[in-house]
């Protein structure tokens, strides 16, 4: 009988804002999964994990993060590994992504029984390598964002899913106004599922995915401008992209940012307000915001 449960292993060391995406983008390749969080704002104390198996070497892995800090000059860090309880991964993941309601659209995975009620709207998203299932509080922020807009009756003709991950969003939109999206990211693992999920849901003929970084490349640029942006993503690239947003957008344009905690609310407010935008709206839940800017 197939068996779900594997032998996992959990390693962390402490790192910082900047140095972890390097760590990241090197371990990523190697190991199952990656992550990072903050512990201490003022210190700038972060901890780095990273989640694999038994097939994969401590001790290389121990190498692989000592060559990386040395070659970017920082700080070797002190390094943890721990084992992780025996699970069946499958079986867990089920229980912590259960069929809910988000606005009008009803999100379940294929393990769901459940019927889909007569006045939702159903999705099928299941947990799998590209962010995006409708659980985390940005994406769920982010749809009743798009659910309060379209029932306001404000309409959109050219829409734009930025760092699309598993293209809940852009189908969303394509559920929502009945139209063609342009969903991309700079991860062509996102984009496989992008067009997955597409296909599950029946939207593979208004749901195009194409890899691009950010607003560079011709996937946008020759597709644009758009009349709604979104882009749940991080705080401090959405800033970065403020002014590519600013020119990619028509006049009354909308621009739904997702992936900021609420205390980098007035941070991104800021980028945006400084290149012609006027915030209109923001949804919070817990500590995410989502906020939707008007050109």
């Amino acid at each position: 009988m197939y068996n779900n449960v594997m032998k996992l292993y959990k390693l962390s060391f402490p790192t910082t804002s900047k140095a972890a995406p390097i760590f990241g983008d090197v371990l990523a390749e190697v190991v199952l999964a990656v992550s990072w969080y903050e512990v201490d704002e003022d210190t700038d104390h972060w901890i780095f994990e990273c989640t694999l198996n038994n097939e994969t070497s401590h001790q290389n892995l121990r190498e692989l993060i000592t060559e990386t800090a040395q070659s970017h000059h920082l700080p070797v860090p002190e390094i943890e590994v721990c084992d992780l309880p025996d699970t069946d991964w499958l079986e867990q993941t089920w229980k912590n992504f259960p069929a809910r309601q988000i606005g009008k659209f009803f999100i379940y995975g294929s393990h769901s029984k459940t019927d889909i009620p007569v006045d939702l709207i159903g999705l099928e998203i299941n947990a799998a390598t590209a962010f995006g299932s409708g659980e985390h509080e940005t994406t769920t922020a982010c749809i009743e964002a798009l659910t309060k807009m379209h029932a306001q009756g404000w309409q959109t003709r050219h829409p734009l899913d930025m760092g699309c991950g598993s293209g809940i969003l852009a189908m969303v939109i394509a559920k929502l106004w009945q139209l063609p999206v342009l969903a991309v990211d700079n991860d062509p693992e996102s984009v496989r599922v992008t067009q997955a999920n597409a296909q599950i849901n029946n939207c593979a003929d208004t749901i195009t995915a194409l890899c691009n970084e950010g607003f560079d490349g011709n996937a946008v640029k020759s597709k644009g401008p758009f009349d709604l942006i979104v882009a749940n993503i991080l705080a401090a690239p959405l800033c970065d992209m403020a002014p590519d947003m600013a020119q990619s957008i028509t006049p009354k344009g909308r621009v739904v940012l997702s992936g900021l905690l609420v205390r980098q609310l007035n941070e991104v407010r800021q980028a945006y307000e400084k290149v012609g935008f006027t915030l209109i709206d923001q949804h919070i839940i817990g500590d995410w915001a989502a906020l939707v800017f008007e050109q």
